[in-house]
């Protein structure tokens, strides 16, 4: 049987860490997406992607745009990662389909065209040809 003492100092100790505790799981849980905006070091293109979804499925159009348009800036630099690059067909595809759904055609088509040459076998995705931002 312990001493009555050291439960006390368990409980006592553990209660003296729970601020700790607490404040280490607010941080954690308020931490922006790692390369998003307003996160630590450099905008990544994959953070930028992720934000856009989120605004997406929140309604918030007008910020999906501009995070996809930003994506996409990142990519097309001179400092992109081959990471960023990986993204490259992700960020177009979807910034040609909120532009499509906005009106601005043109625009969608001239955002698409180097996402038309991208696919391993040289063909365009069908999605895109369904949509018609890529010719068959």
């Amino acid at each position: 049987m312990l001493p009555p003492h050291r439960g006390r100092r368990t409980i006592y100790g553990l209660l003296g860490a729970l601020p700790v505790m607490l404040a280490a799981v607010y941080w954690m849980s308020h931490t922006p997406l790692p390369g998003a905006e307003g996160g630590r070091g450099p905008l990544a293109a994959r953070g930028l992607y992720a934000q856009a979804v989120a605004e997406s499925e929140r309604g918030d159009r007008v910020n999906t745009l501009r995070h996809l348009r930003m994506a996409l800036a990142i990519i097309e630099g001179p400092a992109a990662t081959p990471s960023d690059r990986a993204m490259e067909f992700r960020v177009r595809s979807s910034l040609a389909r909120v532009l499509l759904a906005r009106g601005e055609r043109d625009e969608a088509l001239a955002v698409c065209a180097p996402a038309c040459r991208l696919t391993s076998d040289g063909a365009p995705a069908l999605e895109l040809v369904n949509l018609g931002l890529c010719p068959p």
